[in-house]
C-alpha cells in the first residue's frame, strides 16, 4: 500500500506535457488517432472527419497527407503550430472555407472562448466531370477555386429558392445552419423535402440539375463542395 501511495503522488507531480512528449512534431499521430477527429463520412474520393476542439485545449501533432478543405461552423480563435513554420494566430469565422496542401504536421490550440468546430474533408480521389456542356451553368461566384476543388456558399431567407442549375461535379453539400428546404430535380417528381441538421452531408455521386428552397421559417446556410 505505501508503494502505491509513493507511486500516484509521484505521478500527480507530473505536468501533463510530459506525459505526452512522445508526440511531437518529428513523432505525430495519424488523423485516426488524434481525439478531437471523429470520422463522418468516407468512400472513394473523400474521407470526412467531424472536427470539435473545445475552448482552452489543444489537438495532439497529427500528420494531413492528403489536401483537404475545412468548413467552419463556429467564429473561433487558434493558434496553429506547424512542423515548418512559426506558430501562427489564426481567426476563423463561421461559415468560412479554407483549402490546405498536403502534406505537413501540425496542431491546433483553441485560444478562444468558444469551441472550434469544423468538418475535415480529405480528398482522396479525382471524380473528374461528369456533364461537360450543362444546361443551367451555374452563374455564382464560388467562395474558394483550384485544381481540385470548386466551392460554393448558399444562403436562403425563408421562402428564397436558388435558380435551376447544373453541378458539372460529384461533391457534397454541408448544412452551415439546420433548416427544412425543398430540392426540385430536373426529370423526378416530387420534389424532396428534407429536414437537415446542423452538419449535416449529402454526398452526390455525379452531375445533377436543380434547385433549392428554404421552407422552413429561419434562414439556411450551406456550403456546396465540387470535386474536379
Amino acid at each position: 500500500m505505501k508503494i502505491l501511495l509513493v507511486t500516484l503522488c509521484v505521478l500527480a507531480t507530473i505536468h501533463p506535457a510530459t506525459l505526452s512528449q512522445s508526440n511531437s512534431p518529428q513523432s505525430p499521430v495519424e488523423i485516426s488517432g488524434e481525439a478531437h477527429h471523429h470520422p463522418k463520412l468516407e468512400n472513394e474520393f473523400v474521407r470526412i472527419w467531424d472536427v470539435t476542439v473545445p475552448a482552452g485545449e489543444a489537438t495532439l501533432w497529427h500528420v494531413h497527407r492528403n489536401d483537404n478543405v475545412v468548413v467552419t461552423f463556429a467564429d473561433a480563435n487558434l493558434r496553429l503550430e506547424s512542423a515548418t513554420a512559426a506558430p501562427a494566430e489564426a481567426q476563423w469565422k463561421f461559415g468560412e472555407v479554407r483549402f490546405a496542401k498536403a502534406t505537413y504536421v501540425h496542431r491546433a490550440i483553441n485560444t478562444g472562448a468558444t469551441p472550434f468546430h469544423n468538418l475535415t474533408i480529405e480528398l482522396l480521389k479525382s471524380p473528374g466531370p461528369q456533364e461537360q456542356s450543362p444546361k443551367y451553368p451555374i452563374t455564382r461566384t464560388p467562395v474558394l477555386e483550384n485544381e481540385r476543388v470548386r466551392v460554393f456558399r448558399v444562403t436562403l431567407e425563408p421562402g428564397q429558392s436558388t435558380a435551376m442549375h447544373t453541378h458539372v461535379f460529384a461533391g457534397l453539400s454541408i448544412a452551415l445552419t439546420s433548416g427544412e428546404i425543398e430540392i426540385t430535380t430536373e426529370g423526378k417528381k416530387p420534389a424532396d423535402k428534407l429536414s437537415l441538421p446542423l452538419g449535416d452531408v449529402r454526398w452526390r455521386a455525379g452531375a445533377v440539375t436543380h434547385s433549392v428552397k428554404n421552407v422552413g421559417k429561419t434562414r439556411f446556410e450551406a456550403v456546396d463542395v465540387e470535386l474536379k
